[in-house]
């Protein structure tokens, strides 16, 4: 079947993954707004990107103990 409609069949498949509603990046960019004030407009890239990261995915419970264990670990200091 795939075959037979290969170029209708490509043009579905890019149109299922467009998003519906542009709320999500809307959302990401307000947050940006509000993140890059103009108290912060010589902030690198890098870290703003970091700091939108945080903003956006706020919900997701991170372990200190984890973070803490795994900086050890990179830095090559012991644990106890």
């Amino acid at each position: 079947m795939t075959s037979a409609f290969a170029t209708l069949f490509t043009v579905l498949k890019i149109a299922v993954t467009i998003p519906p509603s542009s709320a999500t990046p809307e959302r990401s960019f307000n947050k940006l707004k509000m993140i890059k004030s103009r108290l912060r407009t010589k902030t690198v890239g890098s870290r703003l990107e970091s700091l939108l990261i945080l903003s956006c995915e706020n919900d997701v419970k991170i372990d200190p103990d984890k973070v803490i264990a795994n900086f050890a670990i990179k830095s090559g200091t012991v644990v106890m």
